[in-house]
């Protein structure tokens, strides 16, 4: 317990290191969904109209596995990295967060250290490709949604994740992303994309009929996208 909250303490300030973990189904790791949820869940408890939670994958993650202990709960691991909370008028609030997972993958704790800019904390440099998620249709999302967004190099097969987010946003529509590219990241002969889906209970709900391809403009301006719905046969 001592040594997990003197870990919380160090990442607060500490720089996001890029993860190498990536698992099959379109998320470098099922354990930022789950941290997602998390913090989903607590902010609702507090504010049921909550805005927008915002949580940066590939390449802002760290996933650890650890034996650590939290009081009696065996930790199995700690995912570090950098997200955003949407308020309501409509300024963005960057932070780094910790959260920690049990031997099932269910997270146990999530906490989160807003940047501090005049202490020089900021986030790492990045190229920012921006933009929203809707549908057509007349239907409320159910709670625990939400919205996977990736940034791809499909020049490549299969096709390299360069960046992603996932999205909590209090359940309305359009849902804003924001894809954080590292600013070295060299670009000549890559072929970019964009994949989005909205997902609940690993269901797919909505998803892109097709990748959207990012042009020049698409790095000054956002991005809209319309999902479709995904019949339940095919989920």
């Amino acid at each position: 317990m001592r040594r997990i909250f003197a870990f919380l303490a160090v990442v607060a300030f500490a720089p996001a290191v890029p993860a190498l973990a990536q698992e099959p189904g379109g998320i470098s790791s099922s354990a930022i969904s789950r941290c997602a949820g998390k913090i989903g869940t607590d902010t609702r408890q507090s504010d049921a109209a909550f805005g927008i939670l915002m949580l940066d994958g590939m390449p802002w993650v760290t996933i650890e596995r650890t034996e650590e202990k939290m009081g009696a709960q065996m930790i199995a691991t700690t995912v570090t990295g950098t997200g955003a909370r949407r308020r309501r008028d409509g300024t963005t609030v960057p932070f780094r967060f910790t959260c920690v997972l049990d031997a099932k993958g269910q997270a146990v704790m999530f906490h989160a250290s807003q940047l501090q800019p005049t202490l020089g904390d900021a986030l790492p440099p990045a190229t920012v490709i921006s933009g929203t998620a809707t549908y057509l249709q007349k239907l409320a999302l159910p709670r625990g949604a939400e919205l996977r967004v990736q940034l791809l190099d499909a020049a490549k097969s299969p096709a390299d994740i360069l960046a992603e987010q996932v999205v909590r946003s209090g359940w309305q529509v359009p849902i804003p992303f924001a894809l954080r590219l590292p600013k070295d990241t060299a670009l000549e002969g890559r072929k970019l994309v964009v994949t989005a889906r909205l997902v609940a209970a690993r269901q797919i709900l909505f998803q892109l009929k097709e990748v959207h391809a990012i042009a020049g403009d698409d790095f000054r301006k956002p991005i809209e996208l319309t999902l479709a719905q995904v019949p339940p046969g095919k989920r």
